[in-house]
């Protein structure tokens, strides 16, 4: 009996072609890892470009979840300093010519109704201590300034302006408020959210290819767990609250790299105002009917530069202006509210002369001061303000007129 065997070469030639198919297959599935360090141990993000169409609608549908692989592997700041996150967070950082977006997977082991989530209201404080995902933008790479985004499962937001690494709490603004928008989704196992920045929100260095500070942070309320895309020190936790105060190290941020700004163009917001009273007092001597008055101003905001800002009021009117919350007081020292109204908002780290490492330095300006005489409103007539950075200097000049005392 005579057996034929096939050839040698038959078999390689095939071995050979599932091979390459194997490779073709795996190499079209790649993902494409952006995160990394740089040669001072760093860790760096580089920045996708996406041309495609972005709905900002908490569904993460988009045809660059296909090919760019998430960051990941948070680590604890609290309660155990270093160890790795309990959940895993998936977050994803690309941009276009109109804004930058951070997109982001947030799982969970326990159901929904185990979550902390039942905050609503802008900006409050208790907002920052539900479960939450938040970016931190550092744009002028200067380790000590930034600006941070944050929101809730249910849609909760805050955003707000740290200065010289929050300067225990006093260097924390969260009535600074710009024009951005979030929506957030549900998976089998977590929550999504979305966030679009637009470019004329922030401020930045002129240039087109830039390097920006960036941190990611995710609050778990009910394992009192904050974790970060970078190992931050507990000691952090001891200049404010402890969920939320690694946010303010700036210094311990990754680089967010290759992003690709737009040219700062003109632009300018005018928020102008009137009012109108008619007024009838029959008991007046003389009596008078249909006593007409009004006044009016305006509000101009005037982006300079990529990193100045001139702000302009005339007759200005703060009735507008979010109330303060109560306060009582039960010692001989004063009350301190801080800043609302947005014409002194802006820049107004700038304006802030303490340290950050001491608690016994005066307070040498406090805007709140600005329209009041002994406790009595004084109207004012005009006003200016420049705000910004020049180089490695943080600039800021301010004049304002009231009434009797011009500027």
């Amino acid at each position: 009996m005579i057996k034929i065997f096939p050839s040698t070469g038959f078999f390689l030639r095939k071995i050979l072609a599932i091979w390459f198919c194997v490779f073709l297959f795996s190499a079209s599935n790649a993902q494409e890892v952006v995160i990394g360090e740089n040669t001072d141990g760093r860790v760096t993000v580089r920045a996708t470009r996406f041309e495609g169409e972005i709905n900002i609608d908490g569904e993460l549908d988009e045809s660059i979840y296909e090919t760019i692989a998430p960051i990941s592997d948070f680590i604890q700041n609290i309660p155990t300093e270093g160890a790795p996150a309990s959940e895993r967070t998936e977050v994803w950082v690309f941009y276009n010519d109109d804004a930058i977006y951070v997109t982001a997977k947030n799982y969970e082991s326990v159901p929904e109704e185990d979550w902390v989530a039942n905050e609503m209201r802008r900006d409050t404080f208790q907002l920052r201590t539900n479960d939450s995902l938040s970016v931190m933008l550092d744009t002028f790479l200067d380790r000590r300034n930034g600006v941070a985004f944050l929101v809730s499962p249910i849609g909760g937001f805050s955003d707000f302006a740290i200065s010289n690494e929050g300067d225990r709490g006093r260097g924390v603004n969260f009535d600074w408020n710009i024009v951005w928008d979030s929506r957030v989704g549900r998976f089998d196992g977590g929550w999504t959210v979305e966030m679009e920045i637009p470019f004329r929100s922030l401020r930045y260095d002129p240039g087109e290819e830039q390097t920006w500070g960036l941190q990611f942070r995710r609050i778990i309320r009910r394992l009192n767990e904050a974790s970060y895309l970078t190992e931050i020190p507990i000691s952090a936790t001891l200049s404010g609250p402890p969920l939320v105060a690694g946010m303010w190290r700036i210094s311990e941020a990754a680089d967010l790299t290759e992003l690709e700004v737009p040219p700062r163009n003109f632009n300018m917001e005018i928020k102008p105002y009137g009012l109108g009273t008619v007024t009838t007092n029959r008991l007046a001597s003389p009596p008078f009917n249909d006593d007409f008055d009004g006044e009016a101003g305006l509000d101009v905001k005037l982006g300079l530069t990529n990193n100045l800002t001139a702000d302009f009021t005339y007759n200005t009117d703060f009735a507008q202006v979010e109330v303060d919350e109560r306060q009582v007081n039960l010692t001989r020292f004063n009350l301190f509210f801080p800043e609302k109204r947005e014409f002194f908002l802006e820049g107004e780290g700038n304006f802030d002369f303490t340290s950050p490492r001491t608690l016994d330095v005066p307070t040498m300006f406090f805007s709140r001061r600005i329209g009041l005489e002994q406790g009595q409103i004084v109207p004012i007539n005009a006003g200016g303000r420049l705000t910004g950075k020049i180089g490695d200097f943080d600039i800021g000049a301010l004049t304002i007129g009231t009434d009797g005392s011009g500027f």
